[in-house]
């Protein structure tokens, strides 16, 4: 049975259509339109930091390089693009190399995201304050607005740092909600929507793109509206994930394949400029409305076809690795397949995994196996922690070292070394497997018999449990 947790895929799925909506919407001048602009409102809500709180509960720290450089490489790709595109079709490309064009702004400021990852698994805490911090003040910087898509990439930060620290819980929390606690969520967040389109609040506050000198406000007032902002699209977001069901369908095979359809749809968006723009000059504002409803429906649909995913994260992964194939040490998989490390360490760690698997995985969690840790059923919890280890079939009282009932003659026998594998040297940080066992070889005298006690070397961890 598949482990995957399809709630995330339909979640994508549902706000890339409103991406594709938005953007066709985005053409036709809709925030002068009453019925247009309420859509829109509703949208740029939430849209872009619901998909980066997504993007947050999926991000890992591993082969980091990789994962950064993919986002550069897909920037990269689609910008040149996107430029002979409008080119061709009569539009102004708007070149310039510091400020990605348009929706690329969420290519570039994911790579800058992923850079965080390993910071964020460090220091959750301290991370999320600062997340906080910056996405609420950063604003105040005169410097940096839509250059290197500063702006959007501080102002959506939290939401990305939220999901990778406790996206899946804040997932199960909403969908465990009452029916009734959903409608109240859901009316909430309608409500933060209602205010910003009723009080015709500055639609550019939704982008995130522009610092507080852009709307001439006071840093209280500033840091204010951004703080509103953020309630409401926490709001829409939660009021979203709580009426999805983990339910395999068409919405989540869309969700899955959501990277293909936010990079294409620009292109398809783009074509469709020269029609959408003069729209509301010939159409009624609702027939504009329905029109850019059923286009986005279909487009999206299409452009979820899975050999559109499959080509494009070919493409990115052959040019990441062709670019990363001269630095190998930002490969570190590649560099254990030089040196021949990657086969031992498979082999070893099949080994320990049946070892695991005759022990009962007492002790097994994921990847991680501590030495020592397995116990064999019936162990009491004296046992724990000595290094004592029965042998396969049977208790402690035919293993090695078993101390003796009174009455018995006490001894304490010590386990022949296993040959070929000498005791680590002291001070280094090697663990012995098979929780082996270090004691002294000389006969121990009977009265002490009950006073004994085995040792064996403990892992030296090089970090601690700061900021965890």
């Amino acid at each position: 049975m598949s482990s995957r947790d399809y709630r995330i895929d339909r979640a994508k799925g549902i706000l890339i259509f409103l991406v594709v909506l938005g953007h066709l919407l985005a053409r036709t001048s809709p925030w002068e339109s009453p019925i247009l602009g309420a859509p829109m409102y509703f949208i740029y809500m939430f849209h872009m930091p619901a998909f980066v709180f997504l993007a947050g509960i999926t991000a890992k720290s591993n082969k980091l390089a990789e994962r950064v450089l993919t986002y550069f490489v897909l920037l990269a790709t689609v910008l040149p693009l996107m430029w002979g595109w409008m080119w061709l079709f009569g539009l102004n490309p708007d070149y310039d190399f510091l400020r990605p064009f348009w929706y690329t702004w969420f290519l570039l400021s994911m790579a800058w995201w992923m850079i965080t990852v390993p910071f964020i698994e460090r220091f959750p805490r301290t991370m999320l304050v600062a997340s906080l911090v910056v996405g609420l003040f950063g604003g105040l910087l005169p410097v940096l607005d839509t250059e290197l898509s500063a702006a959007r990439t501080m102002a959506f930060w939290p939401f990305f740092v939220i999901g990778k620290l406790y996206g899946k819980q804040i997932i199960d929390w909403a969908g465990s909600l009452a029916i009734w606690q959903k409608l109240c969520l859901s009316a909430a967040a309608l409500a933060a929507v209602g205010y910003f389109f009723l009080d015709q609040v500055d639609y550019n506050w939704l982008y995130g793109s522009l610092n507080f000198a852009h709307f001439d406000v006071s840093v209280p007032e500033g840091v204010g509206l951004r703080l509103i902002v953020d309630i409401g699209a926490v709001l829409l977001t939660l009021a979203l994930l709580s009426w999805l069901s983990n339910t395999k369908d068409t919405i989540a095979t869309i969700g899955k394949n959501s990277l293909a359809v936010y990079i294409l749809h620009g292109f398809v968006v783009r074509a469709l400029q020269p029609v959408l723009d003069d729209s509301r000059n010939v159409l009624h504002d609702a027939v504009v409305l329905l029109i850019c409803v059923a286009l986005a429906v279909v487009w999206t649909g299409l452009l979820a076809w899975s050999p559109f995913e499959r080509a494009l994260r070919w493409w990115s992964s052959t040019v990441t690795g062709l670019l990363l194939k001269p630095f190998p040490f930002l490969r570190p998989e590649d560099s254990d397949r030089r040196s021949g490390r990657g086969r031992g360490e498979r082999g070893r760690s099949g080994r320990n995994r049946r070892d695991r698997g005759h022990r009962g995985d007492a002790g097994y969690l994921g990847d991680t196996y501590h030495p020592g840790d397995a116990y064999s059923e019936g162990d009491g919890p004296d046992r724990q922690g000595l290094g004592l280890q029965p042998m396969p079939g049977v208790g402690y009282q035919h293993s090695p070292g078993y101390e003796q009932q009174p009455g018995q003659q006490q001894s304490f026998a010590s386990p022949a070394p296993v040959a070929g594998e000498p005791y680590p040297l002291p001070g280094s940080h090697e663990v012995p497997q098979n929780n082996a066992t270090y004691e002294p070889t000389q006969e121990v005298p009977a009265g002490a018999a009950q006073r004994a006690v085995r040792y064996r070397r403990l892992p030296v961890y090089l970090s601690g449990d700061e900021d965890r």
